[in-house]
C-alpha cells in the first residue's frame, strides 16, 4: 500500500521516532511505499487569507503550485499519516499554515472513504488539545476514520522509545492498517452530520457559488450525509430538521442582505 507522510515538524527527532516505528509495523505486514513531506522543506509561503480557494476555486490558490501537488497525493494514497509537536500549547506553525492552505476542504469537504493516522508529540502540556484539534480538521475535511498516537515525553532521556510506547505505537498501527486494508468505512458522527449540514444549506442556497458547484457535481445535496457513507435513518432524521432550519435562515439573512 501507498501512505502519506506529512511531517509538521521543522526537525526529524522525537516525533519521527514514532513514525520511524510505525513504518517498521507497517511493513510487517506487506511491503509498503511510503511518500514524505517535510512541510520545512516545501517553502509555503503564508496563507494571504484571498479567500480564492473559497470563492473561485483552489485552483486560484496564489499557491497552488506548492499546495496542489500535496493535495493530489492526498487524495491518492491508502492512509495519511500527519505529524506535529507541541508549541506554546498549540500544533506547529508549518502545520497551521498548511492547514490554513486547505481550509476550503471544511466547504468541501472530500476524503470520505479515507483513513488518517496523527501522530502528536509535547514534551510538557497540550497534546490532548493538539490531538483534538487535528482530529478535528481531518474529520471537517471528510476522513472517515481518524486514528491518533499523542505522548507526553515520547522518548527515555537515553533517546529511546520505551516499551509501552512501542507497544501503544504498534497496536494503533495494527488498527490503522486493518482498517485501510478491510476498507471498513464508519457512520458518520453527529459532530460530523452537523458540520456537514452546515456546509450543505450554504450550497444550497447558493452562499459560495464554487461551493455550490461542488456539492450539485458530485450530487451531495439530496441526502443528509455522502450517499457511500453509511448512516441510519434514525442517526439522519434530526438533521432534516436541521437543516431546513439552516435553509430558512439563509434566505431571511440574504433578503436582509439584500435590503
Amino acid at each position: 500500500m501507498n501512505y502519506l507522510i506529512i511531517n509538521g515538524s521543522p526537525r526529524r527527532a522525537n516525533t519521527w521516532k514514532i513514525v520511524e516505528r510505525v513504518k517498521d509495523t507497517l511493513n510487517k505486514k506487506e511491503e509498503n511505499t511510503f511518500d514524505e513531506v517535510d512541510l520545512i522543506d516545501i517553502n509555503l509561503p503564508p496563507c494571504t487569507g484571498c479567500y480564492n480557494c473559497f470563492n473561485v476555486g483552489e485552483d486560484k490558490c496564489p499557491h497552488q503550485n506548492i499546495v496542489g501537488p500535496i493535495v493530489e497525493k492526498m487524495k491518492k494514497c491508502d492512509g495519511l499519516i500527519i505529524t506535529t509537536p507541541v508549541y506554546v500549547l498549540n500544533v506547529s506553525g508549518l502545520i497551521k499554515n498548511f492547514f490554513d492552505h486547505l481550509a476550503y476542504f471544511y466547504h468541501r469537504p472530500y476524503f470520505f472513504d479515507k483513513k488518517a493516522l496523527i501522530v502528536v508529540t509535547t514534551a510538557g502540556n497540550g497534546n490532548k488539545k493538539v490531538s483534538g484539534y487535528m482530529d478535528e480538521n481531518l474529520r471537517n475535511m471528510g476522513y472517515n476514520q481518524r486514528f491518533v498516537l499523542s505522548f507526553v515525553h515520547a522518548v527515555d532521556s537515553h533517546g529511546y522509545l520505551p516499551l509501552k510506547t512501542k507497544e501503544k505505537i504498534d497496536s494503533t498501527a495494527d488498527k490503522f492498517y486493518n482498517n485501510i486494508k478491510q476498507n471498513k468505512i464508519k457512520s458518520p458522527s453527529m459532530k460530523a452530520l452537523f458540520m456537514y449540514n452546515i456546509w450543505r444549506a450554504m450550497a444550497q442556497a447558493n452562499t459560495i457559488p464554487a461551493d455550490s458547484k461542488y456539492w450539485q457535481d458530485n450530487n451531495l445535496l439530496n441526502d443528509e450525509f455522502h450517499p457511500d457513507i453509511p448512516c441510519s435513518i434514525i442517526k439522519k432524521i434530526p438533521f432534516k430538521i436541521f437543516y431546513r432550519i439552516m435553509l430558512m435562515f439563509l434566505s431571511k439573512n440574504n433578503v436582509e442582505q439584500e435590503k
